[in-house]
């Protein structure tokens, strides 16, 4: 039997937030493509982008918030889900001018 929507989302375990932002995606086999956050969660974001880049489940990607009050962050990103409307992806960990941070010191800066 099918699941809905509402049925997945129940099972999430993070609460996701309705964010309309730009976000250059970075990849060495898609070179560097502009989309549009669609949602964001503490554990990952949905990117609405077309045409959908092929890359498979688990691929590692850069992603960089364009709207961001601190733009020169680089997310490193997992693929998790791909759909006809974009990808959804899983925070790794963060960079800095060149240091690597993991999400839980940035969550620490924002809960200050």
């Amino acid at each position: 039997m099918a699941r809905t929507q509402a049925e997945y989302r129940e099972r999430r375990r993070f609460q996701r937030h309705l964010v309309n932002a730009r976000v250059m995606l970075v990849h060495g086999s898609i070179g560097e493509l502009v989309g549009r956050t669609r949602d964001i969660s503490d554990s990952g974001v949905f990117v609405e982008i077309s045409p959908v880049p092929r890359l498979p489940h688990g691929a590692h990607i850069k992603m960089h918030m364009l709207d961001s009050r601190m733009p020169g962050i680089a997310f490193n990103m997992k693929v998790a889900r791909t759909t006809q409307d974009g990808l959804g992806l899983m925070f790794i960990d963060y960079e800095v001018e060149g240091q690597r941070f993991s999400m839980d010191t940035l969550r620490k800066q924002f809960a200050k």
